[in-house]
């Protein structure tokens, strides 16, 4: 019987357990503490600053392993800043850009990562 030495057993788990999705909200200037949506609201992604009145509430990071050569994550990091946008009590979030970015572990091997963040806003304000 072939023992698994610890690097091996490493990779292993790191391959078997899915990662977490995450996200972090920033509060900027003098935005107003506004009551959180839960996490289903369905704000609104936004790719250039509305026409209409709005107020800045803060900034949402977001961040979803996998990505890269084997699958686009996108679709899933901007889902994650969507949550964010709700939580912080936006409606809306204004796309700032994503990336894929590869990290090395402790034991050699990568890990892929989409990273997106955006301004949440709160609009007709």
């Amino acid at each position: 019987m072939k023992i698994l030495q610890m690097p091996t057993i490493a990779i292993i788990i790191m391959v078997a357990l899915p990662g977490c999705a995450s996200h972090r909200f920033v509060a900027t200037g003098d935005a107003p503490k506004v009551a959180s949506k839960g996490i289903q609201c369905g704000a609104t992604v936004l790719l250039s600053a509305p026409s209409t009145p709005y107020q800045e509430l803060g900034i949402c990071y977001a961040q979803v392993p996998g990505g890269g050569i084997i699958s686009d994550n996108t679709p899933e990091a901007i889902e994650e800043l969507q949550k964010c946008a709700c939580e912080a009590g936006g409606d809306a979030v204004l796309l700032g850009g994503t990336n894929d970015q590869s990290t090395m572990t402790m034991y050699g091997a990568t890990q892929q990562n989409v990273k997106t963040q955006g301004i949440v806003i709160l609009r007709g304000k």
